[in-house]
C-alpha cells in the first residue's frame, strides 16, 4: 500500500513538472522570440563606430503623461536616420503600404492572424523622434522581417533581415554631417538614459491608447476622432489636423 502511494505520489509529481516546464517552454520562448531577433538585427548592425555609425537598440522613452514609444533600433549614418522596426514573424506575410492591417498565414494557410501595419508602426516612431530632434527629412522607415517569415506577397518595401546590412551603404537624399550624426546620437542617447519607463508602463500606455481609440479619443494629442472621407474611403482624423495627422481607417 505504501508502496503504491509513493509511486501515484511520483508519477503526479513528474506530471506537475512537466505540465510546468511545458508552460514555461510555451510562454517563455514565445516573450523571449522577439528579443532574439532584435539582438540578431543588433549584431548586423554593429556597433557605434564615432564618425561612420552609431546604433540605438531598444530605445524607449515617455512621450507625454500615460504616452510612451519603443523602438527596437536607431541607425544613424551619413545618409540618415534609420528608424527599424524587427518583426521575428512566421508564415507567409500579405499587406501593402496603405492598409492598416496586414495578414499572417500559417500551417499552410490554415490559420490567419492579423497584425498593424509595421511600416505606419513605425511611421509613429519617426514622428516621436522629429518632434524630439526638432527635425524632419532626415528619418528612413526601415521594417525587417527574420528568415521564418516569407514577405514576397508584401506590396511595399520591407527588408529580409540578409538584406538589412545594405541600408549601410545605400544612398538616399540626405547627406549628415559627422557633427549632426553625434549630435542626434548624443540626444537620442540622453533620451534612452534620462527616461525611466517600463515595459510594463509602456504595455499600459499601449492598452490606454487602444481604449481612447475606441472611445473616439485620439491618443497622439487628445482630441477628438472625426469621421471623414478620403482617397481609400472613410477613415478617422483628429480634429486638431494639420497639427495632429492621427488617423484611423475604418475596418
Amino acid at each position: 500500500m505504501i508502496y503504491f502511494m509513493c509511486a501515484t505520489f511520483i508519477v503526479v509529481i513528474v506530471a506537475l513538472v512537466t505540465v510546468a516546464l511545458m508552460r514555461w517552454f510555451k510562454f517563455g520562448t514565445s516573450a523571449s522570440k522577439g528579443k532574439r531577433g532584435e539582438n540578431l538585427v543588433a549584431d548586423i548592425l554593429g556597433d557605434t563606430v564615432s564618425g561612420k555609425q552609431y546604433v540605438i537598440n531598444d530605445l524607449l522613452f515617455a512621450v507625454g503623461e500615460g504616452q510612451s514609444c519603443q523602438i527596437d533600433h536607431v541607425y544613424i549614418n551619413k545618409h540618415g536616420v534609420w528608424v527599424i522596426e524587427t518583426k521575428n514573424y512566421s508564415g507567409k506575410i500579405y499587406g501593402n503600404a496603405n492598409a492598416d492591417e496586414w495578414t499572417q498565414f500559417l500551417a499552410n494557410g490554415r490559420q490567419e492572424n492579423k497584425f498593424y501595419n509595421p511600416i505606419k508602426q513605425n511611421q509613429t516612431h519617426i514622428y516621436r523622434l522629429s518632434k524630439y530632434l526638432g527635425v524632419r527629412g532626415i528619418f528612413q522607415n526601415v521594417v525587417v522581417f527574420l528568415s521564418d517569415a516569407d514577405i514576397t506577397a508584401v506590396e511595399a518595401e520591407v527588408y529580409t533581415v540578409e538584406q538589412l546590412h545594405t541600408i549601410k551603404t545605400k544612398v538616399t537624399h540626405t547627406t549628415l554631417t559627422v557633427e549632426q550624426m553625434e549630435l542626434y546620437y548624443t540626444s537620442l542617447l540622453q533620451l534612452k538614459n534620462g527616461d525611466t519607463v517600463s515595459e510594463d508602463e509602456h504595455i499600459a500606455n499601449i492598452q490606454e491608447a487602444q481604449w481612447k481609440i475606441a472611445h473616439g479619443i485620439c491618443p497622439r494629442c487628445g482630441g477628438d476622432l472625426v469621421l471623414r472621407d478620403g482617397q481609400y474611403g472613410k477613415f478617422y482624423g483628429c480634429s486638431n489636423y494639420p497639427k495632429c495627422k492621427f488617423t484611423k481607417k475604418i475596418k
